[in-house]
């Protein structure tokens, strides 16, 4: 599910399992909302119960989209779940992550 906070500014909502079986679905809503007129585009992982390689991708594939429209990307309520395999894989650092959708808001 896709929310505009305000003009340009969107928050992309992800949840339950993100795995080979859901990948698509995510991948749609990613690129929808990571494109032009979007300057900042929040990923809402707090419902994700569980995220696969394929999930993790679709993290990376909206991190590449918003460097090469110039948007702003950021996670937001990143659990156990999302935190794990991020941490893993060494993708945590090349991510802005924040606990709560109003503190990205206020920092970026």
């Amino acid at each position: 599910m896709t929310e505009e906070l305000e003009p340009g500014v969107l928050l992309v909502r992800l949840s339950g399992e993100i795995d080979i079986a859901t990948t698509d679905f995510a991948s749609e809503s990613i690129r929808a909302a990571v494109a032009p007129p979007a300057r900042l585009v929040l990923i809402d992982v707090s419902a994700v119960t569980f995220c696969s390689s394929a999930g993790l991708g679709n993290l990376v594939e909206a991190r590449n989209l918003a460097g090469e429209h110039n948007i702003t990307l950021a996670l937001v309520g990143v659990g156990r779940p999302v935190d794990r395999p991020l941490a893993v894989t060494g993708l945590g650092g090349q991510f802005q992550i924040f606990s709560t959708v109003q503190e990205a808001l206020s920092s970026l």
